[in-house]
């Protein structure tokens, strides 16, 4: 049930430079067939598009906050859709966001109409999540995610019959208001399930790598296996960090590669041992709005280990809907799913609420129909990425997942960004590949 009244989402008929793009001189691709694109051909695809997701949402983070809603990358249209309040602003935002990258091609740009902002969706966001932190709702939130167009704030819920008449019998009682949604903020409720960390008592993949460490090694305490995810260094004094998930080792215990037999392509959970192998660094530091945590006492590269060897990763970036990424877990390698890529970004703003109790600000993402695999359990702290010619770009570390299930894996997975972890942490990816 959906309480309030939904925003309007109109395409905007504006200047040229705020139109959709022209045809494409190639036949126009299918999602599927974008997912299916080696990574390479796929960065060509989407290089364009994303440099404008992120020049846009960069404005409307900071100067044009005020209208701004988000941003859709809409592959198989080779454009971007920008959603703003006020229409008449469309040419002054488009400036804005120009002025961040003088790269992009705003005539991939299409403006749409939006019924709220982005900052009255999160403060509607942040008073749900407060009441439920103080025991005031009579139902469980699951996960909590701004639609892209800012039209409504979709909340996956345990009771959603109980949400939905809690929510409008307050908005009836004057009494009952702190139990409501803010303003007339379109709010829906719907059923939720559970969000389980992607960690797994298991040996992982890159059994017994040696320093320096790389994102997709193993890490363990000898019975919790996850990977290494984001090689950084403290912007402080350039000291190597390697990040991980924070829901996989308790802070102050020591870190350290598999040992022991590598495991069986295929039969991956059979090849627990508990064995410790190198040190790979001591927990220090933990930070669960981000699900992730620091390991500190080795030395890493800037490399991300994929199915057959190493690229290089020289750039991080925040993920937006419409655009597609890999991840390189363990569990997902060994389970004979190799590097797993084509996921679709379906949300770039949800928050959920993981096993733990822990409440995690992140992106969801799928596997499109005819991809088997997205996440497995036991690929948590892994990176996240895309191409980047012949390097990768870093979007964040794999936290959680969803079902439906196949065997041990999820079709919907969820990843914390590495820009809001580093910028957490006082880190930045470390220039040395």
């Amino acid at each position: 049930m959906t309480l309030g009244t939904a925003g309007i989402a109109l395409v905007a008929t504006m200047a040229p430079a705020a139109n959709a793009a022209p045809a494409s001189p190639h036949a126009r691709y299918t999602e599927a067939q974008i997912a299916g694109m080696a990574p390479e051909k796929q960065e060509k695809l989407l290089a364009p598009l994303r440099a404008i997701a992120d020049a846009a949402d960069r404005a409307g983070s900071g100067s044009q906050a005020d209208i701004y809603a988000g941003v859709r990358i809409d592959a198989p249209r080779e454009t971007v859709h920008v959603y703003l309040t006020d229409l008449s602003r469309a040419a002054k935002f488009i400036k804005a966001a120009s002025a961040l990258d003088r790269r992009i091609d705003t005539g991939k740009i299409t403006i749409v109409k939006a019924g709220h902002t982005r900052q009255e969706m999160h403060e509607v966001r942040d008073r749900l999540l407060a009441q439920e932190k103080a025991g005031k709702l009579p139902y469980k939130i699951h996960t909590v995610a701004v639609a892209a167009d800012a039209s409504t704030l979709e909340v996956a819920v345990d009771k959603p019959d109980v949400a939905a008449k809690t929510s409008a019998a307050a908005r009836r009682n004057p009494d009952a208001r702190s139990l409501a949604p803010a303003t007339d903020v379109p709010v829906s409720f719907k059923q939720g399930q559970r969000i389980s960390p992607a960690a797994r008592t298991w040996a992982d993949v890159r059994w017994k790598d040696g320093t320096p460490f790389i994102a997709g090694d193993v890490l363990t305490d000898g019975s919790q296996y996850c990977s290494a995810g984001l090689p950084a260094v403290r912007k402080s004094d350039n000291k190597p960090v390697m990040v991980t998930a924070a829901h996989c080792f308790a802070n102050g215990l020591k870190i350290y590669t598999g040992s022991g037999t590598t495991p069986t392509f295929g039969k991956f959970y059979d090849g627990l041992n508990g064995q410790l192998g190198n040190y790979a660094g001591t927990v220090n530091g933990v930070s669960t709005n981000w699900d992730a945590e620091q390991l500190i006492g080795t030395d890493n590269n800037a490399d991300v280990s994929e199915t057959t060897g190493y690229k290089p990763v020289t750039g991080v970036a925040y993920s937006h809907n419409g655009d597609f990424v890999c991840q390189n877990g363990a569990a997902s390698f060994f389970m004979k799913q190799e590097t797993v890529c084509g996921i679709k970004v379906v949300n770039d703003d949800i928050t959920y609420t993981l096993d733990t109790g822990w409440k995690v600000r992140g992106v969801e993402g799928t596997r499109l129909p005819g991809n088997p695999w997205t996440v497995a359990h036991g690929d948590s702290g892994s990176m996240v990425y895309t191409s980047n010619g012949s390097a990768r770009q870093a979007r964040g570390i794999v936290s959680a997942l969803a079902s439906p299930y196949q065997t041990n894996a999820g079709s919907y997975m969820y990843w914390t960004e590495a820009t809001d972890i580093f910028n957490h942490f006082g880190l930045k990816l470390n220039p040395k590949t």
